[in-house]
């Protein structure tokens, strides 16, 4: 049987167990909080509830028992059915707000003590659901918070249970507790062994079977990034360069070892094809479909002569697009998915439901000079060239210049990039694009505003090339800047939205073109060191908890097993090392002497002050007690030994043996110890010495 002492300091026990309650419920909502399955706003408004109800009981007010009999759970048996059919709201949301509906009710009507035990299950409930959406390393620090917590309001509700009992009214345990304190000794001693079990917990977690089910993950139930479907409008990919998220992290290898690409890497996405003034469209069916095979993956492209292949890890956020961005032309793909697609521009794009974190491992050849192999299907169909050379109404002054920046004999290579030089040389960068006149997005950009961002810029080298003749389309992906030097990993952002163009050249195919100057802004704003080492936890958490897998398994054991191999040929290897080796070590490092004389004075002082405790999470001895045992101590050196059944009364009478001096000092230091050990007495410092000389006298 768990018990307090009444006599300690400390939060009273009612106040533990209640105040333990709601903050299990409140973690259970910051849960649905942060995995925006609820709003943030009516989040705040059932924590402050939540607030309320606290309140109220700290005060007796609540809980009350219910006015009538009936079950809640029952009654939403029937009415939730009713509502999804009338209403048809998501599953999820229904649930959820049943589910808080229940835990709110159940803090202000109870009709005997085990009801709290409810709300904790709904609350681990609400914490699971939670699980599901938060993809951040927040749910660590959540879920750890919540373990623990949980784990304090079974201690504490055992304890109220041992006073009253499982099935005792609200009127029975309203004021159970409010005399009994709880010391700080058990809050250590409980969270020490919580945090053990947690440990446990966590080496189950790494060495349990692994099976690849990525693709179980829910689907978030909204549409496509905009940015990045099939319909773009111009101006979309502006709004998306505001927002600063992580989009994906990437890391490299190359022959087994870690590889840093070039400073800036174009990562491909949709390609656009038709345009209307307005939007940019897609009209390219899909080529193929393929299953990934787990341990293989799915093959794509097929290079004759690769020249440079790197290994790309792709870690990616909870980016609400199935698109998948490459980085050069990738041969193969494997990942947490189970249908890809390409269509016949050479995007890629998951048919998977669900949106959330994915993870990918895609072998590329980033040294082609052509962005993918020549499209055999270009030369069979003469509709496939109209495709890129469709274009909108265009104004007279825009054809003017698309004629005036090139000759008629220069060749497509020649006029693509002069095209590229005027737009480069001669407009600005800017984020600000709101309009100012009626005229087409496209002339106002031209010939009015002359700045803008790489939608713009690429929109205006699309449409002056397809006047010129040449077949060109729109690409929307990324342009990686950010490079991580702690985790060696590339940081791609939304704020890298990207756009610039590839224009089909005879003899050497589609040629990338990026007319856009660059951001002077860019380069101001980049993320500080401790910026990349929050980033590097995030990808840790995304790496070995979100997304671990049987492979981290394997490659965790040949770790041990190389590093335990390692120790064993060290070991053996090892020699007795002479005194003048150990001298010569001091002296060229000399933190070494100050850490071993550091922790030798740390130990001495440290035994000195807690060798009569036992425990360091016990409470201070009184000081009547610690004399009392150093006198029994002194004494059994000199063979006299207090028999455990003895009070310290019958023992001093036992003592006649002694000297007198001795006899004398033994009666002091126990009738000191009966004063002030049972009658709680003060004492000076004056008589706190007498009693130190008294010991060094037996």
């Amino acid at each position: 049987m768990l018990s307090i002492d009444i006599r300690n300091r400390g939060p009273r026990l009612r106040t533990c167990f209640v105040g333990f309650s709601y903050l299990l419920a409140a973690l259970g909502v910051a849960c649905l909080i942060f995995g925006a399955v609820i709003p943030l706003a009516a989040g705040i408004l059932f924590l402050t509830a939540l607030m309320a109800c606290f309140t109220l009981e700290t005060y007796h007010k609540i809980p009350i028992h219910p006015p009538t009999k009936f079950s809640i759970w029952l009654i939403g048996l029937v009415i939730l059915p009713l509502i999804y059919i009338i209403w048809n709201p998501p599953i999820l949301d229904l649930t959820v707000w049943f589910l808080i509906f229940i835990l709110l009710t159940r803090f202000v009507f109870k009709s005997e003590l085990n009801d709290y035990l409810y709300g904790y299950l709904i609350s681990i409930v609400c914490l699971l659901i939670g699980a599901l959406f938060i993809q951040d390393m927040v749910f660590g620090v959540l879920f750890l918070s919540f373990y623990l917590v949980l784990c304090w309001c079974l201690i504490f509700y055992n304890m109220m249970v041992e006073r009253v009992g499982t099935h005792c009214p609200p009127s029975g345990f309203r004021h159970t507790g409010e005399h009994e304190a709880t010391g700080f000794s058990l809050f250590v001693l409980s969270a020490t062994m919580i945090l053990a079990s947690f440990l446990l917990t966590a080496v189950i977690f790494v060495s349990f079977p692994r099976l690849g089910l990525g693709f179980l993950a829910l689907d978030s139930g909204a549409g496509p990034v905009s940015g990045f479907s099939d319909q773009v409008e111009l101006g979309e990919v502006g709004r998306i360069k505001q927002n600063d998220s992580v989009v994906m992290r990437v890391e490299f290898r190359k022959n087994g070892q870690v590889y840093r690409p070039p400073s800036r890497v174009l990562w491909r996405g949709v390609n656009l094809n038709h345009y209307d003034g307005k939007t940019w469209f897609s009209t390219m069916p899909p080529a193929w479909q393929a299953l990934n095979i787990p341990g293989q993956g799915a093959q794509l492209f097929t290079v004759p002569a690769p020249r440079e292949m790197i290994v790309q890890d792709i870690y990616m956020e909870s980016f609400n697009s199935p698109v998948v961005f490459t980085y050069g032309i990738p041969l193969e793909i494997e990942g947490t998915f189970k249908k890809i697609q390409m269509d016949q521009g050479y995007s890629l794009k998951t048919l998977d439901r669900h949106t959330g974190p994915k993870r990918y491992t895609i072998i590329a050849d980033i040294g082609n000079p052509t962005n993918y192999p020549h499209p055999l299907h270009f030369n069979l169909r003469n509709i496939y060239p109209n495709r890129f050379l469709q274009l909108p109404k265009i104004s007279p002054r825009t054809r003017k210049l698309a004629r005036d920046l090139v000759d008629e004999s220069d060749p497509e290579t020649v006029k693509a990039r002069k095209i590229l030089k005027y737009l480069k040389n001669n407009y600005g960068y800017s984020l600000d694009m709101e309009r100012k006149t009626h005229e087409s997005a496209l002339d106002e950009f031209l010939f009015i505003r002359k700045e803008g961002h790489c939608e713009y810029f690429a929109s205006a080298m699309a449409v002056l090339l397809r006047l010129n003749g040449i077949p060109s389309r729109i690409i929307n992906g990324f342009a990686g800047t950010e490079w991580n030097d702690l985790g060696q990993y590339m940081i791609v952002r939304q704020t890298h939205a990207h756009s610039w163009v590839e224009a089909y050249v005879p003899g050497l195919g589609w040629q990338v073109y990026d007319p856009t100057p660059p951001d002077p802004a860019a380069i101001s704003d980049s993320p500080n060191m401790l910026t990349h080492r929050l980033d590097l936890m995030r990808l840790y958490w995304q790496r070995y908890i979100i997304r671990y897998s049987m492979q981290d398994q394997t490659q965790l054991v040949d770790y041990f097993s190389r590093e335990t191999q390692d120790f064993k040929d060290r070991w053996n290897k090892w020699e007795t090392p002479s005194f003048k080796e150990m001298l010569n070590t001091l002296r060229n490092h000399p933190w070494v002497f100050l850490v071993i004389v550091t922790g030798l004075l740390g130990w001495r002082l440290g035994f000195k002050k807690y060798q009569w405790r036992g425990t360091p999470w016990a409470p201070r001895l009184p000081f009547a007690v610690q004399m009392y045992r150093q006198m029994l101590k002194r004494l059994e050196s000199q063979g006299i030994i207090k028999p455990n059944n003895a009070t310290h009364l019958e023992f001093l009478n036992t003592l006649t043996g002694l000297p007198p001096e001795k006899r004398e000092a033994v009666e002091s230091i126990t009738r000191f110890y009966e004063r002030n050990r049972f009658g709680n007495l003060p004492f000076s410092s004056g008589e706190q010495h007498h009693i130190q000389s008294l010991i060094r006298q037996i």
